[in-house]
């Protein structure tokens, strides 16, 4: 979601009017952030990513001078998945600062930005992909980051050349195994989020490296790609997430 879209569902109110206080009580609103609200018929079908952007969006409104949105924040803005449950507090780096402060709803890294670095997109400072993905590698999990890596990779949002590089400008030595070990284990040939953590999954417990998106050929042609194929053994491992159970065009006319 971009920050513009954000920013038109969002009910602003400079000390908390209480009809809006009332409103929120009956459920008809919901508060992203001090004197900031979404109708609740519009928060319900939000993903979580959007979700994410929504609140930061309503936390930089009451910033001045707000600093570049970061990590799992800027993962959001730029349509980058989120593994798990979406972080509680906007994440922004700020230069300037000498200790990282975290807030209620909004953490301060102190980080250094080098030209590059920082991008504006839809008016709104944020880290680019790149340094994104190397700041999610630093402090997320190897799933996250790997999820977010292979999403780039596939939707050429960065390239592996890109990531490295805003690794090796980053002042930072606590992660840099993890986030060596993402970047090179990510690949643009995982589809989704879920194949992604699946494929962590596998390689943490010890599984064989699968073949991915492998082609099945008959006398007609091309049945499919299948996500998993260890052809030594003759398994294949495909990763249905919810939304072919939940989406009706692609059940087909079966029920769930």
């Amino acid at each position: 979601m971009l920050p513009s879209r954000a920013s038109g569902l969002l009910i602003r109110s400079r000390h908390d009017d209480p009809a809006e206080r009332r409103a929120h009580a009956r459920g008809e609103l919901v508060r992203v952030a001090p004197g900031r609200y979404v109708r609740t018929a519009d928060w319900a079908p939000l993903s979580p990513e959007d979700r994410v952007v929504v609140r930061a969006v309503a936390v930089l409104t009451r910033v001045a001078n707000g600093p570049a949105l970061s990590h799992l924040t800027a993962a959001a803005v730029w349509g980058m998945p989120l593994v798990g449950q979406a972080p509680a507090s906007v994440a922004a780096t700020d230069p300037a600062r000498e200790r990282t402060h975290t807030g209620r709803h909004l953490t301060k890294y102190a980080a250094r930005l080098d030209d590059g670095d920082v991008q504006v997109l839809d008016g709104v400072p944020l880290t680019s992909p790149a340094r994104t993905l190397v700041d999610i590698a630093l402090t997320s999990s190897r799933s996250q980051a790997v999820a977010a890596l292979d999403h780039s990779l596939r939707t050429r949002l960065c390239t592996r050349d890109d990531y490295w590089a805003a690794l090796d400008r980053r002042d930072r030595v606590r992660g840099v195994i993890r986030a060596s070990w993402a970047g090179a284990f990510a690949t643009p040939l995982a589809e989704s989020a879920g194949e992604s953590v699946l494929r962590v999954t596998l390689e943490g417990l010890g599984f064989p490296a699968p073949d991915l998106q492998h082609p099945f050929i008959d006398d007609d042609g091309l049945i499919g790609h299948g996500d998993f194929w260890w052809d030594r053994v003759g398994v294949l491992d495909e990763f249905d997430g919810l939304v072919k159970y939940r989406d009706a065009a692609m059940r087909g006319g079966l029920t769930p």
